[in-house]
């Protein structure tokens, strides 16, 4: 964690009222304080990076049936280029998605279009949540600014900042 980061988790850390952490902070125990942040939070946030097989468990098997030659060959353009994972945090690529299965396609369009917006987000950790920016809504997600789980001894280098 840069300085910056450490700061502001040692300002979060001493701002705290949950009372389980009060009394984690008050006898020390760091571990408490490191589970507590990297637990999740409210805040909702577009994932960084999602796989191409985690599309294909969400999409709708009957809207990929009717889609058009073209908005497959779309799909295999996309996977060719993204062959493992692709950053939902990008607004075109999931403006892409959102084309490719737009119209009813059998009754399935809207269902499918949902379920992969639900696949792009997912719920920051409050350590997370400390840096990140935006809204954090279902229809409004934040973005990280900060990702991955905080250590105990981030948790010890905060608190030893002067």
């Amino acid at each position: 964690m840069t300085p910056q980061q450490l700061q502001a988790l040692k300002a979060a850390i001493l701002a705290e009222t949950d009372p389980a952490f009060v009394q984690a902070r008050t006898l020390g125990q760091t571990s408490v304080m490191r589970d507590f942040y990297n637990a999740n939070s409210t805040f909702v946030v577009y994932k960084t990076s999602e796989t191409v097989a985690a599309v294909g468990r969400a999409v709708n098997y009957v809207a990929l049936e009717a889609l058009t030659t073209a908005n497959l060959e779309k799909i295999n353009t996309f996977t060719r280029l993204n062959m493992a994972t692709f950053p939902p945090t990008s607004a075109d690529i999931r403006a892409f998605w959102a084309n490719v299965f737009s119209g009813a396609l059998g009754g399935q369009g809207q269902a499918t279009r949902d379920a992969l917006e639900a696949l792009w987000r997912r719920f920051a950790t409050r350590a997370e949540r400390l840096y990140a920016t935006g809204t954090g809504t279902t229809l409004a997600p934040g973005a990280l600014v900060f990702e991955g789980t905080v250590s105990e001894a981030d948790i010890n280098a905060a608190l030893e900042i002067q």
